[in-house]
């Protein structure tokens, strides 16, 4: 039951005779219910996450254990140690070298933006804020989801030095809150966000939007797919998550369904310390939400996405982990890929991107093509 439920770091710690209590992350889809269990357990709530189906809880080892048990508990994920920073998932995509992503703009569909120092200081690259939810003018997170998305996707990294440096560290923002506080949203308020991107794309050179949230899927008139890929046809680079309901199959949320846009699901790299990682240890994460979609595999591709640290709002950096994590890392490599390629097409980028991937399982409805990273050229498949 706990090395099926948890990552392999948490197994070995609950495996342990071990009185102090720890800090982790509890996935399901009803946090309502597994909120109260884990509090008659003794456990401390320290975060909220419906954004990725989580939260963040304090407490006993036996306690975890009994949790575990609980058929709401997807998954078990270890919070106290940092596996996979974004220092050295740069490393992982093969970033660290490139240009930036200078001049080409992302949006983010979210829950807002904090004005975090590593998107203004020395030249503010939030280009718009633009807020569905509460109509107000200037920028703010009142969740910290989309203040965390934006870093991994094209923070600066200048509060550490350049070590929590995002993806894309050039590249422009537009945030675009529409999501509530609770990190929740129903599909008009999405929709308003996505009219906004198609009407405004030329004026703000939005060439990619990332959407690190999911819906159920409603079969092919779901309107929020309708909509990533009426903005795809226009020009724009759509990708999203997958969604966190792995290991089942046939789980992957609304618009990653979409045969056309790019799904990202996630990976953990299994390294041993922070600076070094072995592709041969690299396996998909346990809560990372698997295909068929429609009658094609998905997702498309994978990313690092177990205990990554990137913008906060509260503290400068914070740690998370789901496939909302992976998102904005392949939103800034197709940024990078627009970059060296300014007249492609979104389906052009696509399978520049999808060519630089390497499976890990070879299993297509787990990780699609694989993961990517720019070193993948240098060492073509055997």
């Amino acid at each position: 039951m706990i090395t099926q439920k948890t990552d392999i770091h948490l197994a070995k710690i609950l495996a342990m005779p071990q009185k102090e209590k720890l800090e982790c992350l509890v996935y399901g889809k009803n946090l309502d219910f597994l909120e109260k269990k884990l509090m008659a357990e003794g456990a401390k709530i320290t975060g909220r996450f419906p954004f990725i189906g989580a939260l963040g809880v304090f407490a006993h080892p036996q306690s975890l254990k009994s949790i575990l048990k609980l058929e709401a508990t997807d998954f078990m994920c270890s919070h106290t140690k940092v596996f996979a920073m974004m220092n050295v998932a740069r490393q992982i995509l093969g970033v660290e070298n490139k240009l930036g992503g200078q001049n080409i703009t992302i949006a983010y569909i979210d829950t807002g933006l904090s004005p975090h120092l590593d998107f203004v200081l020395g030249q503010n690259r939030i280009l718009k804020f633009v807020d569905f939810i509460n109509h107000k003018l200037f920028p703010y997170d009142d969740n910290g989801h989309g203040t965390f998305v934006a870093g991994v996707g094209c923070g600066s990294g200048a509060l550490s030095s350049g070590k929590y440096a995002g993806v894309a560290p050039k590249s422009n923002i537009i945030a675009i809150k529409a999501l509530d506080s609770g990190g929740e949203a129903n599909a008009t308020k999405i929709l308003e966000a996505m009219q906004w991107i198609y009407e405004n794309a030329m004026r703000f050179n939005i060439k990619v939007v990332c959407m690190s949230f999911g819906s159920e899927p409603l079969g092919a008139h779901d309107p929020i797919m309708q909509g990533a890929e009426k903005l795809w046809d226009k020009g724009i680079i759509v990708v999203a998550a997958a969604g966190n309901s792995g290991p089942e199959y046939s789980t992957i949320k609304s618009p990653g369904v979409s045969p056309k846009i790019i799904t990202v699901g996630a990976f953990d790299d299994n390294r041993l310390d922070n600076t070094t990682f072995d592709p041969a240890f690299f396996e998909i994460a346990q809560f990372s939400s698997r295909g068929p979609a429609f009658d094609g595999f998905k997702p498309d591709l994978v990313a690092p996405a177990v205990d990554i640290t990137s913008c906060g709002v509260e503290e400068n950096y914070t740690t998370l982990s789901g496939t909302s994590v992976a998102s904005p890392m392949i939103a800034g490599i197709c940024a990078l890929l627009v970059e060296q390629n300014p007249t492609s097409s979104p389906n052009q980028i696509k399978n520049n991107l999808l060519a630089l991937c390497r499976p890990i399982t070879f299993n297509q409805n787990k990780e699609g093509n694989g993961y990517f990273s720019f070193h993948n050229a240098k060492s073509p498949l055997e």
